[in-house]
């Protein structure tokens, strides 16, 4: 379970957060996400678009999503933001020289 307030884990059971002092209660373990989980998604959409549209751009955002210790996710996506701006940067490259 997870504050809705600060993102931080709570265990089971507990009535108020440990890490801001939100109270917990009516709160369903499967509803409640961590913070940081939602906080880089709407970074991960603009790397995603950045990697195709301006690779140099969509690096960079990758690079902030992998350093991004807090979300998981963010990390994960990180790689693929980082992969489809090298890939379009490559195309891109190769169309020049032809």
């Amino acid at each position: 379970m997870f504050c809705p307030s600060c993102g931080e884990e709570q265990p089971e059971g507990s009535k108020f957060c440990k890490n801001c002092g939100k109270e917990l209660t009516n709160l369903q373990p499967s509803n409640v996400q961590p913070a940081a989980e939602n906080d880089h998604m709407a970074a991960v959409i603009i790397g995603y678009i950045l990697a195709i549209l301006i690779p140099l751009f969509g690096l960079i955002a990758g690079i902030y999503l992998y350093t991004r210790k807090d979300s998981a996710n963010a990390q994960k996506h990180a790689k693929f933001v980082i992969l489809v701006a090298v890939i379009v940067w490559f195309i891109s490259f190769m169309i020049m020289m032809s």
